[in-house]
């Protein structure tokens, strides 16, 4: 009886999403259809520029070594600098982003530790799979252990944004084991964020639901060229963050053919809850050291979530970024830099 329970329960909130998605779709056709109109008719894919040479700062030296790795189930991209002999620092991204946006932190770190900033899998340069299952929690929880063990190291110092997070919050309470220490940027605890989304409906994202959908979320990421990408680049903190070469960087990788059907599955993949995967962090004081870093003016996430994630997480730290947006570690990168340096400075301390 339970089981038929569960099933139900499953058919109605899918019917729920599509329902959403669908009211959501149409929305988003007759906008654009108007801005079209608007423009005599011009086809936003012919706005789109052609790019057949990455921007030179994605090759740039002083950044490190491009490396591949072959995994169980998937070769990755990633990016290397400093001494292999010290500390790994595994630098996760989010969406909609790929290893160029930890250039901030590769350059401060490396000196100190051996940094590796990551592609996951489905993008820029690491292999994209082909199906929406393929981007699964566990596929993804799966791709940073075996990362990990492939790097050769049984210990990280876990740096992760946005999506990454929610992968690398999985991967403390899975394997708090290899976690030498951890530091989350706007991406809350997965359970304080369901509950999160429960109680305030003004968190509830609308984009999750229109990803829902085939084919049309990832014509309008790519319409106008990328135009949807400007939502990284507002900043009310230093518009000079971002520099016109970085800005084409993002549209070089997410303006190929296909590239935004990969990172989008991983909310079509990941729209319930991954209940199997949660685990509970021990409270005698030996679980990880964690640092939660959060930009103030994340239009995504509430700053609530960050006081509801301390209390389910065992030695948490956290700290708010005055004036950053989401993507704080782009945003304001001398002011997370610090917090990390501080933060990992205690760890090796032991206080």
């Amino acid at each position: 009886m339970a089981d038929y329970a569960k099933l139900a329960q499953r058919i109605f909130l899918y019917s729920l999403i599509y329902t959403i998605a669908a009211f959501l779709g149409v929305l988003v056709l007759v906008r654009t259809a108007f801005v079209q109109w608007r423009k005599g008719g011009q086809n936003s894919a012919a706005l789109k520029k052609r790019r057949e040479l990455p921007p030179d700062c994605l090759n740039d030296p002083k950044l490190g070594n491009h490396c591949y790795v072959q995994l169980k189930n998937v070769k990755l991209h990633y990016v290397e600098k400093g001494d292999k002999t010290k500390p790994l620092m595994l630098l996760v991204h989010g969406f909609p982003e790929f290893w160029y946006s930890w250039r901030h932190q590769i350059r401060e770190f490396s000196k100190d530790y051996w940094v590796v900033a990551v592609d996951m899998r489905g993008y820029a340069d690491s292999e994209k799979p082909s199906g929406m299952k393929y981007y699964r929690m566990k596929y993804l929880l799966e791709d940073l252990k075996n990362l990990v063990e492939a790097l050769g190291k049984e210990k990280v110092i876990l740096v992760a944004h946005d999506w990454g997070g929610v992968i690398a919050w999985y991967f403390v309470m899975n394997y708090p084991q290899m976690v030498q220490s951890y530091i989350m940027m706007n991406a809350p605890h997965p359970v304080a964020f369901r509950k999160h989304l429960l109680s305030s409906f003004k968190q509830l994202r609308m984009y999750i639901f229109f990803f829902q959908l085939p084919y049309l979320p990832e014509y309008f990421i790519q319409m106008q060229d990328c135009k949807f990408l400007n939502v990284i680049w507002r900043t009310k903190r230093d518009p000079s963050a971002f520099t016109e070469e970085d800005k084409e960087a993002y549209r070089f990788v997410f303006g190929k053919p296909g590239a935004p059907t990969a990172p989008i599955n991983y909310y079509r993949a990941n729209i319930l809850p991954q209940k199997r995967l949660l685990k509970r962090l021990p409270l005698d004081g030996t679980a990880p050291r964690g640092l939660m870093i959060f930009g103030a003016d994340d239009l995504a996430i509430s700053t609530e979530i960050v006081e509801k994630t301390k209390r389910l997480t065992p030695n948490l730290d956290t700290e708010l970024v005055q004036n950053a947006s989401h993507f704080v570690q782009q945003d304001d990168p001398a002011s997370v830099n610090k917090l990390m340096t501080e933060f990992l400075a205690k760890v090796a301390e032991g206080k």
